[in-house]
C-alpha cells in the first residue's frame, strides 16, 4: 500500500513538472457568449506562474460577456470564491438577479473550452451536436483532437514538412462548438510566400557599360533569398541586344531547382554585345523557346512571368505585338529599368510591354542596386492563399 501511494505521488509530481515545463494551455477569448468566445479565441501557453485556466461570465440584464484566459492560481481561486459571496437577494454568481459575475478555475489543458462547472446554468437549451468528422489526412502535417469531433473537443494542427507552417497564421487550434460547427475552417500546412511562391519566371537582360558580370552577380543575388523548388520558383534567363543571344540562354530544366547552379550558369554565359535593345525580339524568343515544354516550363497551372531588365536604352523594335500575345496567354510582364547620366525612358514604350503602370520599376541608379525590399514588393504580386497551391494536395 505504501509503495502504491509513493508511486502515485511520484506520478503526480512528474505530471505537474511536465505541465510546468511545457506550460498550461488555455483558451483566451472575449465574446458575447460562451460559444461566441470560443469561436473568436486562440490557445495560449500560460506563463510559469499561471497554473490555472479562468472563465469569467458577466451578465447585465440580457447582456452577457465571457472572458477566458490564463490566470495565477491564487488570483483565480480568490475570484472563484466570490461566486458564493452574498450580493442583493442571493449571491454574486446567480440567475435570479439582473447582474451576475461567475468565475471558474481549472487546471488541465483546454479545460476552459466550452461550458465550465460554474457556467453550466448559462448553457443554451439547444441540442448539442457533433461536428463534421476530423479528416484522416492532413497533408504535410497531422491533427490531434482531445475528444474527436464531439462538442467541446479541441483539435491542434501541427505541420511536419520542412518549412511548412499552419496557414492562416494563428489558427493552429480549432474548437467543436455545441451547435455542431467547427469554430474555424480547416487550415492547411503551407510554406510562406515569400520566400516560396509558384512561378515560372523568364529574365531578359540588356545592360550596358563595364563590369557586366559583377553587376549581374549583384542583381541576381537579390533573388537568392527566394526558394527555388520543383513546386515553387524556377527561372530561365537570356541576354539580348540587336537579337537574342542564344549562347547565353539558361533554361528551366538545366539546373534542377538549385539557385546557386542557376546563378553560376547565368554568369558563365553573360554576353556583352553592342547594339540596340531589340526587346520585342527577346520577348518573342522567350515565348517561342523558353516558355515551352522542351525548355522545362511547367504546365498551365503554374503562373508565368517575363521580366525585362534594361539600362539606359529604350526598346528599339516592336514590343507591342509580342507583349500583347504574352498577356493574352495570361503571362505577367514587368520592366525593371535604370536611368543614369541624364537618360530618360520612353515610358509609353515600356507601358506597351507591361500594360500596367504598376509593373514598371524605374530607378535613377544602376539596376543592379535593386534592393531586397524592392524584390519583396515585386514578389508579392505572386503570393496568394498558399492553401490554394495547385501542385500540393491540400484536400
Amino acid at each position: 500500500m505504501l509503495i502504491s501511494a509513493i508511486t502515485i505521488f511520484l506520478i503526480c509530481v512528474l505530471v505537474g513538472s511536465l505541465t510546468a515545463v511545457h506550460g498550461l494551455k488555455c483558451m483566451s477569448c472575449f465574446g458575447s457568449g460562451l460559444d461566441n468566445c470560443d469561436s473568436r479565441g486562440r490557445m495560449l501557453t500560460c506563463m510559469p506562474n499561471q497554473k490555472l485556466c479562468e472563465t469569467v461570465v458577466r451578465r447585465d440584464g440580457v447582456h452577457m460577456t465571457v472572458m477566458k484566459g490564463c490566470k495565477n492560481d491564487r488570483a483565480c481561486r480568490d475570484n472563484q470564491m466570490q461566486n458564493t459571496r452574498y450580493a442583493g437577494r442571493s449571491t454574486q454568481c446567480n440567475l435570479d438577479q439582473p447582474n451576475s459575475v461567475c468565475t471558474c478555475c481549472c487546471g488541465k489543458n483546454y479545460c476552459n473550452v466550452g461550458f465550465s462547472t460554474c457556467t453550466g446554468h448559462f448553457a443554451s437549451s439547444a441540442p448539442v451536436n457533433d461536428c463534421p468528422e476530423v479528416p484522416d489526412n492532413f497533408p504535410h502535417g497531422n491533427i490531434e483532437c482531445n475528444n474527436e469531433n464531439k462538442a467541446g473537443s479541441v483539435c491542434e494542427y501541427q505541420c511536419t514538412g520542412q518549412d511548412y507552417f499552419v496557414w492562416p497564421k494563428g489558427q493552429e487550434v480549432n474548437v467543436c462548438l455545441r451547435n455542431g460547427s467547427w469554430a474555424r475552417e480547416l487550415p492547411c500546412c503551407a510554406r510562406p510566400c515569400p520566400p516560396y511562391y509558384l512561378l515560372d519566371d523568364v529574365l531578359l537582360f540588356h545592360l550596358k557599360g563595364e563590369n557586366q558580370q559583377n553587376r549581374l552577380d549583384t542583381l541576381l543575388r537579390r533573388f537568392g533569398d527566394l526558394k527555388f523548388a520543383e513546386d515553387a520558383l524556377k527561372m530561365a534567363a537570356l541576354y539580348y541586344a540587336t537579337k537574342p543571344i542564344e549562347t547565353s540562354v539558361v533554361r528551366f530544366n538545366e539546373y534542377g531547382a538549385d539557385f546557386n547552379r542557376f546563378l553560376e550558369l547565368a554568369l558563365q554565359r553573360i554576353s556583352v554585345v553592342p547594339g540596340p535593345a531589340n526587346t520585342g525580339a527577346a520577348i518573342q524568343y522567350a515565348l517561342d523557346n523558353l516558355l515551352a515544354p522542351e525548355a522545362g516550363v511547367r504546365d498551365s497551372r503554374v503562373p508565368k512571368a517575363i521580366w525585362v531588365f534594361i539600362a539606359n536604352a529604350n526598346p528599339a523594335d516592336d514590343v507591342k505585338t509580342p507583349s500583347e500575345e504574352a498577356r493574352r496567354l495570361g503571362y505577367q510582364l514587368f520592366v525593371v529599368g535604370s536611368e543614369t547620366n541624364g537618360f530618360k525612358f520612353d515610358r509609353k514604350k515600356l507601358f506597351e510591354i507591361t500594360g500596367n503602370e504598376e509593373h514598371l520599376f524605374l530607378f535613377d541608379n544602376d539596376v543592379s542596386n535593386l534592393s531586397t525590399e524592392n524584390v519583396a514588393v515585386i514578389n508579392n504580386y505572386f503570393c496568394g492563399n498558399p492553401c490554394d497551391h495547385v501542385l500540393h494536395d491540400h484536400e
